[in-house]
C-alpha cells in the first residue's frame, strides 16, 4: 500500500492546526483574564500555551520529532554528502529540541544564569543568554552547509530560522520585559505575547518540514514523495 505525500498539503495542514491552538489559546485567555472563568471544563490550561504538557506542548514536540525524522533520512540519502555530517548534527538538534519543548531543559539554566549575571528586562527569562550563544555559534558551523544549499531550500531554511528564531528569542525577549516590568503577572497581553512567541516557533518548523519535504521531492529528480507499508 501506497501514500503519496504533498508538501504543500502537509504543511498548510498543520498550520491550520497551529492556527487553532492560538485562537484556542486567545480564547481561553480571554476567558481567564476578562471574563474571569479561570478553568471552563479544565480547556484553559488545555490549551494554555504557556502551560507544560497539554496540547499545544504535544504538538510542538511532535513537529520537532517529525523534522528530525525527515533530517536522519536526508543524512542516510547523503552518506557520500561532504555535508553529512551537517544533517546529521541537525537531526541532533532537533530531537534536543524535541525533548526540550516537552521537559522544558531550557528553564532549567535560568537560575544558574541569574546566580552569575544581574539580568532583567528583556533578559529576565536569562536562558535567552546561553541559547543565543548557542545559536550564534551552530550559525557560524553552519554557513557554508547553507550557502550549498539549493537556492530554493536555502531561503526556506533561512525563512523557518528566521521564524522560529523571532519566536524562541524575540518574542520571548519581549515576554520578560512585560513580565518582569509588571511585576510577574501573566495578565492578557502577556498571554497575547506567549500566543505570538509559540505561533512563531511553530510557523518556523511547519515552514523547515516543508523544506525538507520539497528538498527530498528534489532529491529524487521531482517524482512524487511516496511511504510505501507492506501488508502482512
Amino acid at each position: 500500500m501506497e501514500f503519496q505525500i504533498n508538501p504543500s498539503k502537509i504543511a498548510w495542514s498543520l498550520l491550520t492546526v497551529a492556527i487553532l491552538l492560538v485562537v484556542a489559546h486567545v480564547a481561553g485567555a480571554i476567558a481567564s483574564h476578562v471574563f474571569h472563568h479561570e478553568q471552563v471544563f479544565g480547556l484553559v490550561d488545555t490549551f494554555d500555551m504557556n502551560v507544560e504538557n497539554n496540547v499545544p506542548t504535544f504538538f510542538s514536540t511532535f513537529i520537532l520529532v517529525a523534522s528530525a525524522g525527515l533530517l536522519t533520512v536526508i543524512a542516510s540519502q547523503s552518506s557520500a554528502d561532504r555535508y553529512a555530517r551537517h544533517w546529521k548534527w541537525l537531526a541532533i538538534i532537533f530531537a534536543f529540541l524535541a525533548i526540550d519543548e516537552d521537559a522544558s531543559l531550557h528553564e532549567l539554566l535560568i537560575e544558574p544564569v541569574r546566580a552569575h549575571l544581574a539580568v532583567a528586562g528583556p533578559l529576565f527569562f536569562a536562558w535567552v543568554i546561553p541559547y543565543a550563544l548557542a545559536v550564534l555559534v551552530i550559525g557560524l558551523l553552519y554557513l557554508r552547509f547553507v550557502w550549498a544549499l539549493p537556492v530554493r531550500t536555502r531561503g526556506l531554511f533561512i525563512g523557518a530560522g528566521s521564524l522560529y528564531l523571532a519566536g524562541a528569542l524575540g518574542f520571548e525577549s519581549v515576554g520578560g520585559w512585560y513580565f518582569s516590568l509588571h511585576g510577574e503577572l501573566e495578565d492578557l497581553p502577556y498571554s497575547l505575547l506567549v500566543a505570538a512567541e509559540e505561533f512563531c516557533e511553530m510557523s518556523g518548523v511547519i515552514l523547515f518540514i516543508y523544506a525538507l519535504l520539497d528538498y527530498l521531492r528534489d532529491r529524487l529528480a521531482g517524482e512524487p514523495l511516496r511511504i510505501s507499508i507492506a501488508r502482512p
